[in-house]
Order: C-alpha cells, then sequence, then structure tokens
C-alpha cells in the first residue's frame, strides 16, 4: 500500500480532459435560477451576484458546477451574505470560477481513479478522484480538491444549462507558492522561523510537487517553543527529521487529506502511510451520511525492529487546525495542511 500511496499520489499521474456524452437535458430551470432560489444555496447565490457570475450560469453552458452550500461556507468561518459582501470582488470571482469546468459531467462520467485533472473556469486545473470505497451503496465515494461531494439528492442535479454537484467544503487556491502561503497565515509565523532556522525555507518555493503538514502557532508553543527559542536552536544538534518531517522531506508528493481513504477506505498506516525517515504519517477520513459529519485525524508511527508502533517521540497523532477547513490548501507547487500539534518533540529529537 505503501507504494501504492506515494506512485498514486505524485504528480506524474496526469490525466486528459475527456469530454462527457452529450446529455439531452430539457429541465426549463437555469443553473443561475435554481441556485438563487435555493436556500441551502443563499450564501453562493450571493456570490455569484456580486461577481456578476450569476448572470453567466443563467445563460450559455453547458457548465458542472462543484458548489459549496451554506454549510459548507459555514465550516470556513462565512456566515451568511454579510461576510460576502466585505469580500474583494476579483478574488472572490476567481475562486468561483475554480469550481466550475465546461460540459455537462454527471458522476458516471468520471472514471474511477485518482486524480483526474480538469480545467476550471479560472484557468487553473482541479483534481477529482472517484473510487468504490465499499459495496453498500451505489454510489462512488468523489472528492474534488480533498473536498466530498455528496451523495443522492445532492449530486448529477441536471439544469437545462449544466450539472450541479454539491460540495461539503469550498475549494482553496493560492497562486503563490507553498512558502508564500506560509508566508502569509499569520497562524504560521512559528512554523515559517522553524523552517528558515532549519535550512528548509527555500524549498517550499523551489520544490514541487510538496505536500506540507504545517503546524499552527498554538503547536510550537504547546512544546514552549516560542520565537526567540527556535532561533537559538542549533540545527546540528538535531535529527535532521525534526522538523524535516513536515513538508515529508521535500520528497514530490500530491496528497490530499482524504486520498488515503479513498486508497483503502479508511485510512492508510504503518507501511501504507507516508513516510518520513523511521516514521509513518497517516492521514484518516470517514464521512456518515446519517449525521452529515465529517471525521479526519493524521496518526504518526514509528517504524522499530521491522514493525510499526505508535509514535514515541511526541504524540501519536495530530489533528487539522479546526477540522478539515484548514486541510487541502492548493498551491501552485503543492499543498498545504494547517495542523494542531508537533509530529516530533524537538527535546526528544536531540542526537
Amino acid at each position: 500500500m505503501a507504494v501504492s500511496l506515494l506512485l498514486a499520489l505524485v504528480t506524474g499521474c496526469r490525466k486528459d480532459n475527456l469530454i462527457p456524452p452529450i446529455d439531452r437535458t430539457t429541465t426549463p430551470r437555469a443553473m443561475g435560477a435554481f441556485i438563487e432560489n435555493n436556500y441551502d444555496l443563499s450564501i453562493l447565490t450571493a456570490a455569484l451576484k456580486k461577481t456578476g457570475l450569476l448572470d453567466t450560469l443563467n445563460q450559455g453552458g453547458p457548465f458542472t458546477f462543484f458548489a459549496p452550500d451554506n454549510a459548507a461556507f459555514n465550516r470556513m468561518g462565512i456566515t451568511g451574505p454579510g461576510d460576502v459582501a466585505k469580500m474583494d470582488v476579483d478574488s472572490l470571482r476567481f475562486m468561483l470560477r475554480y469550481h466550475i469546468i465546461r460540459n455537462r459531467y454527471f458522476t458516471a462520467t468520471f472514471p474511477r481513479q485518482m486524480d483526474n485533472r480538469y480545467l476550471t473556469l479560472s484557468g487553473e486545473e482541479i483534481y477529482v478522484s472517484v473510487v468504490r470505497a465499499n459495496t453498500i451503496t451505489p454510489d462512488d465515494d468523489m472528492f474534488v480538491n480533498g473536498a466530498l461531494i455528496f451523495k443522492e439528492s445532492k449530486r448529477n442535479i441536471a439544469l437545462a444549462n449544466g450539472v450541479l454537484h454539491i460540495l461539503a467544503k469550498p475549494l482553496k487556491l493560492s497562486q503563490g507558492t507553498v512558502q508564500d502561503y506560509i508566508a502569509a497565515d499569520t497562524s504560521l509565523t512559528l512554523f515559517a522561523a522553524a523552517m528558515k532556522q532549519f535550512n528548509l525555507w527555500d524549498g517550499l518555493k523551489t520544490n514541487k510537487p510538496l505536500t506540507v503538514f504545517a503546524p499552527a502557532n498554538s503547536a510550537f508553543l504547546k512544546y514552549g517553543l516560542t520565537a526567540e527559542k527556535i532561533a537559538s536552536m542549533n540545527p546540528a544538534d538535531y535529527k535532521a527529521i525534526t522538523f524535516a518531517i513536515y513538508p515529508v522531506e521535500m520528497r514530490p508528493m500530491h496528497i490530499f487529506s482524504t486520498d488515503g481513504y479513498l486508497l483503502s477506505g479508511t485510512s492508510t498506516v504503518g507501511d501504507g502511510g507516508i513516510k518520513a525517515g523511521e516514521y509513518s504519517i497517516a492521514p484518516g477520513y470517514s464521512y456518515s451520511s446519517y449525521y452529515n459529519e465529517e471525521t479526519s485525524f493524521i496518526s504518526v508511527l514509528k517504524k522499530k525492529a521491522g514493525n510499526w508502533y505508535p509514535n514515541e517521540d511526541g504524540p501519536s497523532g495530530a489533528n487539522y487546525l479546526n477540522g478539515l477547513a484548514n486541510a487541502d490548501h492548493k498551491c501552485s507547487n503543492g499543498i498545504v495542511h494547517v495542523i494542531d500539534d508537533l509530529f516530533l518533540n524537538p527535546d526528544l529529537m536531540k542526537q
């Protein structure tokens, strides 16, 4: 499984864009009108109106729209149309266009494989992954950039000029590098300081594709690691993996929070996890349709005498900071996941 995880997710798995079959949809309502008249999409409606895209979705097409509902925006801290009104119109328009691709794509149109790439109206690509994770329900599990596409009545909504699929969270995209994203996030200043102190900072701009698990400031402070403490640390006194574990030793990989689930049906652990030195990082995910709840976690194991054991050099795992809202930040050269704990306690990593 380890080989499967790394090889399946590294950048080499590019797929050609696929042309869906012609759909003879005769539903008179256009996509924009459907969204505007759906209470659960009121925040999206406000965003589309502010950017002028609601008119676009009422004409032309066909389009496939991966649309966040109100609950998805709420998870990102966007509570209503009032929050949308405060946003920069150009940035908002770009992000909305990042959720839309041309042509009609019903879920059965997408191949069952990881990381099918599709060009969005923003000019940037999204990654659509499809697997049959279980045999209990007939619907495939589908994710866009790690974001769940809901099942049953919330997918394959056929409209006059396209198809609507409801997402569990908005997609996140930064046009800058991983380094740019981390530098701009005020909750990651101590992580940035550690990357600089341990000579890992430049790789966050030049290497690709990267997957970075970035501990928030609160995680560093839990171990007494202030900016002053980090500045006084001598890299030669610590094992190289101490901070290299977070960008997974700068090895090329492109892993969303739900990829382990897609490959195994739960998560990938031990030999099936992401290797970094003698450690294994295993992102886990589950979704309960009954409670409409997503659960996520990241396990950390250490290999000893050929077997995997709970990590003894730090916590046995971490969570994404404030849940999946802080996972899957797509950047130009990789993905950033903001986490709430350190994988390794530096005090236990001295040579």
